[in-house]
């Protein structure tokens, strides 16, 4: 009887076995790479802002039910220091993979390249959009204490004593030196500028009498007027937002004063399939009930925009911004 005898290599061993031990060795790869989705760990979310600021609480409040939607965890990395850029660079230079994120706002994204020297990214170039969380309309606050009850007494006393009030702000063109600012043009103000590393230092400022006036978003000042601390003279828009209290635009300012706009962005260049799954995730976060209630008990709307539709709105920042800083600088 004839019998086919193995091949064999010149060591001796059959090629079925080797072959075996071949497939054996990378076949759990190959599966593992055919069934691999996205995202396989943990994300991290760079914010570039100071701990206890309006953006960080709200941070806090969506990286913890988006994780039902992508399947990990969103972890955030707080990366505070050269009004944003320390941690927008950081971000910049991360692997366009899907896994670093950072949570921005529209003064960092567009206004910054108009007054901060950077020779080392271009947001337009190496930032895209995946979401825009919400929008916050900032509010001038004072101590409940305090001397003044309204707008109009404390816009007389500046009046009175140019250069004298002093107002404790986030930073150099952050988000509440920027409406101050529009404030000044806008209503031929002068006011003393004091600043201070983020949102939350500001507020402790002024609640330790430090100065005599600041701004605030919702979010970080919702606990202190339910315990009567901190009074609204005056909030962001044409409409008011508190009983009693104006709008910008009842005391004599631009509609679009004193808006930041909340954008979760990834380095240019993260594959495409990824992007829509992490703009998938964020949009299915605004039908979680869970959610939605938490950022109404943080004092914070949920006006959310998928990012391709906001990059249409980066553009007209642009522009505006533009025009403020050549405005100022003029003066």
């Amino acid at each position: 009887m004839n019998r086919t005898l193995p091949l064999v290599f010149s060591s001796g061993r059959p090629v079925a076995f080797v072959a075996l031990l071949w497939v054996l060795s990378i076949g759990p790869f190959a599966i593992e790479t055919a069934d691999a989705q996205f995202p396989e760990k943990p994300i991290t979310l760079i914010t570039p802002f100071a701990a206890g600021g309006s953006s960080d609480l709200t941070a806090r409040v969506f990286t913890t039910y988006l994780s039902q939607y992508l399947g990990q965890p969103m972890l955030i990395k707080l990366v505070p220091g050269q009004a944003g850029q320390k941690g927008t660079l950081e971000a910049t230079q991360a692997a366009p993979d899907g896994y670093t994120l950072v949570f921005m706002d529209n003064y960092r994204d567009q206004l910054h390249q108009y007054t901060f020297r950077n020779d080392y990214y271009d947001t337009n170039e190496d930032l895209v959009a995946v979401a825009r969380i919400n929008y916050g309309q900032i509010g001038i606050i004072v101590r409940t204490d305090g001397p003044y009850s309204s707008w109009d007494q404390l816009e007389t006393e500046a009046r009175e004593n140019p250069g004298q009030l002093r107002l404790s702000h986030s930073g150099l063109w952050a988000a509440l030196f920027v409406p101050a600012m529009q404030i000044m043009q806008n209503m031929d103000l002068r006011i003393r500028m004091v600043p201070y590393r983020g949102g939350g230092p500001a507020k402790a400022a002024l609640m330790a009498g430090d100065v005599a006036f600041s701004m605030a978003f919702p979010a970080t000042i919702a606990a202190d007027i339910e315990a009567n601390l901190i009074r609204v003279l005056a909030t962001a828009g044409p409409e008011r937002m508190l009983e009693g209290v104006p709008s910008f635009v009842e005391i004599g300012l631009p509609p679009s004063t004193g808006y930041i706009h909340r954008i979760i962005m990834a380095p240019t260049g993260v594959p495409a399939d990824r992007l829509v799954i992490l703009r998938q995730a964020f949009a299915q976060l605004q039908t979680d009930e869970s959610y939605l209630a938490a950022m109404r008990r943080l004092g914070e709307n949920t006006e959310y925009l998928d990012g391709a539709d906001y990059e249409a709105v980066r553009i007209e920042q642009s522009r505006e911004y533009r025009e403020l800083v050549q405005a100022i600088a003029g003066q």
